[in-house]
């Protein structure tokens, strides 16, 4: 089942979306529900796990589709955000809140259904990629796409992820064969970090939506500089 929420002011605006997810939707045989709502205040006070994708308006009226896009991270950091608007010149602030997919009004049938098609591409793998860890007497099943960073201290490793960490004997060069997804970037020799979770690139450190900063080594900065720009124009693409 795939959830889709359309937050947009403009009556006609929000219609066509629908008709459009719609087709999009029964044309690849899913399960799916569509959920409409006029306002980001509504939005708000409806329950976020029931929304896999999120339709977004940026331009609305008492609370922006920017600032509900910040509230919402706030509770949720899985839900896919395409951002919909009149002009581009919200790309950077953005990245602040992991939405990297924007749909230029009017909107074209074309280029949601990139958006949308990716999305839910990025749903499944998500939800089938996850590393096991076995510590005994613990046994951990940790979703990759939580991991924010994890950093190893001699034989000891941290694994920092969106809602809490996990301290286990493990090796940086095993884990890294585990993460087969490709936004996880070796920024130093003790530091695994989720490009993801990255809000900035610096001289010495990967600076996270979080506020949590993750060391980069000097001789490491230039290739995860260029990852770091890669895979966000991979993204937005």
């Amino acid at each position: 089942m795939i959830r889709v929420a359309i937050c947009e002011d403009e009556k006609e605006t929000q219609c066509l979306i629908e008709d459009y997810v719609d087709n999009i939707l029964n044309n690849i045989n899913t399960e799916y529900k569509i959920q409409k709502y006029s306002s980001g205040e509504e939005l708000l006070e409806g329950n976020l796990k029931d929304i896999d994708i999120l339709l977004l308006d940026i331009q609305m009226g008492q609370i922006n589709g920017m600032d509900t896009a910040r509230k919402i991270r706030e509770v949720d950091n899985k839900m896919e955000i395409i951002f919909i608007t009149s002009l581009i010149d919200y790309v950077q602030e953005g990245y602040e809140v992991r939405a990297y997919r924007y749909l230029l009004k009017p909107i074209e049938s074309e280029e949601l259904k990139k958006h949308v098609l990716a999305c839910i591409k990025e749903i499944e793998m998500n939800k089938n990629n996850y590393i096991v860890i076995k510590n005994n007497p613990n046994t951990y099943k940790i979703y990759s796409n939580e991991i924010k960073y994890i950093e190893v201290q001699k034989k000891q490793m941290s694994i920092y992820t969106i809602n809490k960490s996990f301290d286990v004997r493990y090796s940086l060069g095993k884990i890294e064969k585990d993460l087969t997804l490709d936004k996880y970037v070796r920024c130093h020799k003790s530091f695994l970090v989720n490009l993801s979770y990255v809000e900035n690139i610096k001289p010495n450190i990967a600076v996270l939506e979080s506020g949590e900063e993750v060391p980069i080594s000097r001789y490491r900065y230039k290739d995860v500089k260029e990852q770091f720009l890669k895979f966000l124009g991979e993204t937005i693409c």
